[in-house]
């Protein structure tokens, strides 16, 4: 070793760097039955607690080797910092705090999870080396394996739970086919690279064909092409740079059709070109509403965005006239369908910048060390940076999936990491721990543990409450039906048990309300929707709610006034104005009612709506 490379002793371990890769497959496989969300709350849980030993390993390693001002990694460290500082300012600046730390409802894409993502892509810059990056290789492989074997089993039928799904049977571990194409393609990358590597063993390779059938065979049931398009985009990608450094030329002629093709590609998309009948799809043309809208709403509020995964609460306020007209005035979204747009949308000006420079810098970094690494291991950071631009071009049509985001975080860090040890003059092969420092074992391994434990308690005290709420209200949903009035009681049991916990979510709450009122605990379920309103004055569902008991009270005021502020939140429902017209006619309010359907005509004047608001009006 030379002088700088032991200096860099960072007290990472092969076991930590072992847990950090099983941790990455289990939030990934995790899936819990007993939940209401059975896979996107689980994940969360899990990733929270398997981010909190991570983080105590990682200030760790800061601890035994403190980072340079001047040094790549510590502008890593700053930008990471700035992500998480600007998210944090967003979730205090928003009207809901709780639901801008968790997340929306069967997305969990909050404050704590980006957090806990970004624990992990720091670990990783750390730990990962070429002595061990071949664990990222098996471990993607070995996950895929078992995620596209469950995939299997669920396109022959002989799935061993039987979900409650609306979706093609193939949803794996992720509980969509969207997010199990795109999981699938993202492995399938990685296994197809590791059958270019000599350091990978026969068993893994063979592995890796298992892998790489099974996957497209999974992704071609479940009917979403994106998968196939992120495994096109990056294998093509790769292709082009394996051959540029064979032979410029040749690498040059497969860039120029590589670039012809994606933009014959991205024409068919958009219904133009000789190849629309292959790649279009509703889905996808559907999803530039979703952009424009996300965009409005970084105009809206540049600074802090309309609140971290709130993109669903201000959706319909911000959609063009003509979604609600194609697709139906009650249809939503609740992600841009855009990870870069959903940040700066919902997170405002900073995150979205600071998330920006991140993946840049990634990409400068994988280009940086192609040319600079040695040639014997150009394969395996080549297959490194390919598969991790495989998922960003899934990022860019999809929404950001815990099992699925995990693995770009993990890839993205590998890279800036080997980056980071190449511009530190470090091995990229060494991460060793220095033996004979034995002054300052003691410390070391106390300061571990403390960390740990003082980051866990109240990770696991959150996650104990956060469980039950789940548990509670899956076992609710199992019992509520007015046709088994001896159930009432247990209703009622589980339905305050998730009410007045703190840590449930809001929806939850609502979702409880409802049964409560369908078991007949009417004055329960009013006061609980009421509440709700209160708290989240923007959130449509919930007015929704308020509007039934106001309809139940035949309060013509209330039912007015929630329908015009419906109105102000959901701009373009036409169904809405014509309630609303019927009610100002009701009332003798008739400029009012004149006014509401001189704007149904304005945007749906082809629409049966705008023939019964005329004829009301005659």
């Amino acid at each position: 070793m030379t002088k700088n490379q032991k200096s860099h002793n960072i007290g990472i371990t092969s076991n930590s760097v072992r847990f950090l890769l099983l941790s990455v497959a289990l939030i990934s496989l995790i899936i819990k039955t007993d939940f209401y969300d059975p896979f996107n709350s689980a994940k969360f849980l899990l990733l929270l607690i398997l981010s909190s030993w991570i983080l105590s390993h990682l200030i760790n390693s800061y601890k035994v080797s403190h980072i340079s001002m001047k040094s790549f990694e510590f502008k890593i460290v700053f930008i990471v910092l700035l992500f998480i500082s600007s998210l944090l300012f967003s979730t205090f600046s928003s009207n809901n705090v709780f639901w801008g730390l968790i997340g929306e409802t069967q997305r969990r894409n909050g404050l704590l999870a980006y957090t806990a993502l970004s624990i992990i892509f720091l670990y990783t810059v750390r730990a990962i080396n070429l002595s061990n990056v071949n664990g990222i290789y098996k471990t993607g492989i070995l996950t895929g394996v078992i995620i596209s074997s469950y995939g299997i089993l669920q396109i022959s039928g002989r799935d061993f739970v039987a979900w409650d799904n609306p979706h093609n049977s193939m949803i794996s571990t992720l509980g969509n086919p969207n997010f199990a194409s795109a999981f699938l393609a993202v492995v399938a990358l990685i296994g197809i690279y590791g059958l270019f590597l000599k350091t990978l063993s026969r068993a893994f390779k063979i592995l890796a064909f298992y892998l790489i059938a099974t996957a497209l065979f999974a992704i071609l049931e479940s009917g979403s092409r994106q998968g196939l398009f992120v495994i096109f985009f990056s294998t093509t990608f790769y292709l082009a740079l394996y051959c540029y450094f064979k032979s410029k030329k040749v690498g040059t002629f497969i860039t120029i059709i590589f670039i012809v093709i994606g933009l014959l590609v991205i024409c068919g998309m958009l219904q133009k070109g000789p190849l629309t009948s292959l790649v279009y799809k509703q889905s996808v043309s559907v999803r530039g509403y979703y952009w424009r809208a996300g965009i409005e709403m970084f105009k809206s509020s540049p600074l802090t965005g309309v609140g971290i995964d709130r993109y669903g609460d201000y959706f319909k306020q911000f959609r063009e006239a003509s979604y609600a007209l194609k697709y139906g005035f009650d249809i939503t979204s609740n992600n841009a369908h855009n990870t870069f747009i959903q940040f700066f949308a919902t997170a405002g000006f900073l995150t979205g910048v600071s998330y920006l420079v991140l993946i840049f810098t990634t990409i400068y970094s994988g280009i940086y060390l192609l040319k600079h690494c040695p040639t014997e291991s150009r394969g395996v950071i080549l297959g490194l940076f390919a598969s991790w631009l495989g998922f960003q071009a899934q990022s860019l049509v999809s929404i950001d999936n815990i099992a699925i985001s995990i693995w770009g975080w993990l890839l993205g860090g590998s890279i800036l990491g080997l980056r980071a040890k190449h511009s530190s003059h470090i091995s990229l092969k060494d991460n060793s721990v220095i033996s004979n420092r034995a002054s300052k074992k003691v410390e070391i391994n106390l300061l571990q543990p403390v960390v740990f434990l003082l980051v866990l308690i109240p990770i696991l005290f959150f996650s104990t409450s956060f469980y039950k709420a789940e548990n509670n209200l899956y076992k609710l949903k199992g019992i509520a039906n007015p046709a088994t009035p001896e159930n009432k009681e247990a209703v009622l049991f589980y339905a305050k048990q998730i009410i007045e916990n703190s840590f449930s979510d809001p929806y939850y709450k609502y979702r409880s309300a409802i049964y409560l009122y369908d078991m007949g605990f009417t004055g329960e379920s009013i006061k609980t929707v009421m509440d709700l309103t209160k708290k989240n004055s923007s959130n449509l569902d919930f007015l929704r709610g308020k509007l039934f008991i106001e309809e139940i009270k035949n309060n013509n005021l209330g039912i007015i006034a929630i329908r015009e502020q419906i109105s102000q939140l959901d701009p373009w429902n036409a169904e809405n104005y014509l309630q609303l017209l019927k009610l100002y006619l009701a009332n003798n309010e008739l400029d009012k009612a004149k006014f509401i359907k001189d704007k149904i005509l304005s945007f749906a004047p082809e629409t049966e709506i705008a023939q019964s608001a005329k004829e009301m009006m005659d």
